[in-house]
């Protein structure tokens, strides 16, 4: 009879039944399944820290800060917005790269955000916080698109490195105006893959969605320390851009 009580325990556990959300959503469950499948996670804000603004008072252009540091040798992180209609922001294959990442999305309303965060034992920590918006965000049409020049600067890069101890940041941008396909008249088109390399190790290779702002500017960090890192951008219409950051 234990044996089978603790058999069910086991099972509730594995499926996160008991896990509590800290901020509920009607889609979070859909979202999470489909990611990690039936994986194990917890809900994790100690360990996993989403910073984004009260209210976004400009929601095609909405900061957001996750540092999961303090989950030792990560492997993984994915980034969504619940109620986004596209809702994957990012998802990271963490093989040189810390848990850490600055960028911009856009939110449709207001929505919880989270980061899921993959530790060495397989287990997801998920982080969370909701950010208000009047929305619309995810349904405008870039302002890159109608620029004049909009060929002219379309794929032009820029970067930085800056140091401090032993960790290395990384801040990269491009133009390219990350079309989402929600504008009647306007097709999908948007950086859909990046691959970061120190000299010709590969630090981390991320899937990229729509979700994320025009002209995208990102932070990363590593511990590894060369003198030449690299960034390869790729969009879904096939075109492929080069930067080398020294």
């Amino acid at each position: 009879m234990k044996d089978i009580f603790f058999a069910l325990c086991l099972i509730l556990t594995s499926q996160n039944i008991f896990a509590k959300n800290p901020i509920s959503s009607p889609t979070f469950d859909e979202i999470i399944n489909s990611l990690i499948k039936s994986e194990k996670y917890i809900f994790d804000d100690k360990n996993v820290t989403v910073k984004v603004p009260k209210f976004a008072d400009n929601p095609v252009q909405v900061p957001i800060f996750v540092n999961a540091k303090k989950i030792k040798n990560a492997k993984r992180m994915i980034l969504f917005a619940d109620l986004n209609p596209i809702p994957i922001i990012v998802d990271m294959k963490l093989t040189g790269l810390l848990p850490i990442i600055s960028l911009n999305i856009k939110v449709a309303q207001e929505t919880p955000l989270r980061a899921l965060v993959q530790d060495e034992k397989n287990i997801w920590h998920v982080g969370s916080a909701n950010i208000k918006s009047f929305g619309g965000g995810c349904s405008v049409s870039s302002v890159a698109s109608s620029d004049t020049n909009f060929d002219k600067y379309l794929g032009k890069v820029k970067g930085e490195l800056f140091k401090k101890d032993d960790i290395t940041r990384i801040k990269a941008s491009i133009f390219h105006p990350m079309e989402t396909g929600l504008v009647f008249g306007n097709s999908e088109f948007y950086i859909n893959k990046i691959a970061i390399f120190a000299k010709d190790k590969k630090l981390s290779e991320i899937a990229t969605y729509s979700a994320i702002s025009e002209n995208p500017r990102f932070i990363f960090e590593t511990y590894d320390e060369v003198d030449e890192y690299k960034i390869k951008f790729f969009d879904i219409d096939g075109n492929e851009f080069f930067l080398d950051i020294r």
